[in-house]
């Protein structure tokens, strides 16, 4: 939580006062958020982003691939649909009122941002960033997400509210079929590899000679390297790969990008 966003940690002595372990954060759901304190929508999706982020890149970057993220956009867009026909089924349903949707319908939509920005991440990645038809493809997701959020904290009827989402949920599904037309099946389903690269003898004052891009969701990229710097001269680090971990530690910002260990990502090919 330290190192998140600002806005965030007005949250941080709720987490220690109930003794939240590692185990239990990477569990964390909705309903918890919501005993927790953290009511807005905006902030657990902070918090749920950054959990999945970690989840993701200890065990989901050498199992991952398109194919199974668009599976999974598809599944959290019809579970949506699902549960919003059933409840409009009930008896005691009433779409005129106003009032803060029922909490399987927030969790529902954070489950498909969720999916959306895990889908995001991967077209962020080699060698899928060189594919331009995914450039207009990746801000239709972010503008479809920043819709989602910012229209569960609205002040629209029940109805209202869900067929805004329904209609956003519609569109990302077509997205998922866009995106299987216009990607060939080797990089449908095409993983990452996980190398560990040792630096050694690092000289006081010297650089690792990594040139480093961090993206809005969370990748570290690297773009370059120095030559003869320390990280060239290990013949294993590339353009395109990602900083995964820092001496055994998931990095989640630039500040622990300096040091002498790292797990590098490749692309499978």
């Amino acid at each position: 939580m330290l190192r998140l966003d600002d806005s965030l940690q007005q949250y941080v002595a709720n987490f220690e006062q109930e003794k939240i372990s590692g185990e239990q954060l990477l569990k964390i759901s909705h309903q918890d958020l919501e005993e927790l304190g953290v009511a807005r929508i905006g902030h657990q999706e902070l918090v749920l982003e950054a959990v999945d982020l970690l989840c993701a890149l200890n065990y989901g970057v050498e199992t991952d691939n398109l194919k199974g993220l668009v599976v999974r956009m598809r599944a959290a867009s019809n579970s949506l649909h699902m549960s919003t026909s059933d409840r409009r089924k009930s008896p005691t349903y009433d779409g005129s009122t106003s009032r803060k949707p029922p909490n399987d319908f927030l969790t529902s939509v954070v489950e498909l941002i969720g999916a959306a920005k895990s889908l995001l991440a991967w077209l962020d990645r080699t060698p899928l960033t060189g594919i331009s038809d995914f450039t207009s493809t990746k801000n239709k997701i972010i503008q479809l997400c920043l819709d989602l959020t910012t229209t569960v904290q609205q002040d629209y009827t029940v109805y209202q509210m869900e067929e805004k989402i329904l209609e956003v949920s519609k569109v990302l599904n077509s997205i998922c079929d866009q995106t299987v037309r216009t990607t060939s099946d080797p990089l449908m389903s095409q993983s990452a590899c996980l190398d560990e690269v040792q630096l050694n003898n690092l000289k006081p004052g010297e650089g690792l000679g990594m040139y480093i891009k961090s993206t809005y969701d969370g990748l570290h990229v690297i773009t370059g390297t120095t030559e003869h710097s320390p990280a060239d001269m290990t013949r294993k680090i590339h353009g395109g790969d990602e900083v995964i971990q820092v001496n055994q530690q998931t990095v989640v910002s630039t500040q622990h990008l300096l040091s002498d260990t790292c797990h590098t990502h490749h692309s499978s090919n």
